[in-house]
């Protein structure tokens, strides 16, 4: 038989009950709660690392576009083959009258057209003296111009003493069409 408990028993029944009660409580709601609001926050800081990393990543590629954008408007092609090809001419005979160069012959060549780009061609014929002549093929190189030296020819000629050189260019440029 059982027999009933003393004040003092039930008493301490009871707070052990109120000890096992707090422990279920802590290890079944509390501790759970708690370690997943733990592995929330490192969830949280590791995405924030990751869009900060993003944020830098498109900021890049933002001033990548733009510098894209700038070299595809330096190398776009506007207007027919034609257009170009006079466009070219035009600023080398600009540049040699800057320079006051004298262009004998100036001859397009044919406009190759590769896969993704035309390449444009041109022959000139330049008599003047070898230093004026170096300066010319510098300032073509450079922007706005922007032209290969695909070919260069210097002939003294006959006479020894005379400071002019004949000198024959193959420039071309490169567009996208």
């Amino acid at each position: 038989m059982i027999r009933r408990l003393t004040k003092r028993e039930q008493y301490i029944f009871y707070i052990c009950l109120l000890f096992i009660g707090i422990f279920i409580f802590y290890q079944g709601l509390i501790k759970p709660s708690w370690e997943e609001s733990e592995s929330l926050d490192q969830k949280i800081v590791i995405q924030q690392r990751r869009l900060q990393k993003d944020q830098r990543l498109l900021q890049e590629a933002k001033g990548k576009e733009k510098a894209h954008a700038a070299y595809l408007l330096a190398y776009k092609q506007n207007g027919t083959d034609e257009q170009v090809m006079s466009s070219i001419l035009s600023q080398i005979e600009k540049l040699a009258g800057e320079l006051k160069l004298r262009i004998s012959d100036l001859k397009p060549q044919r406009v190759k057209q590769l896969e993704l780009l035309n390449q444009f061609s041109v022959s000139v014929t330049i008599d003047s003296e070898f230093d004026d002549i170096l300066n010319f093929l510098y300032l073509l190189q450079q922007e706005p111009y922007s032209f290969n030296v695909e070919e260069v020819r210097f002939d003294k000629g006959t006479r020894r003493n005379e400071t002019i050189i004949k000198s024959q260019l193959v420039l071309s440029k490169v567009l996208i069409p």
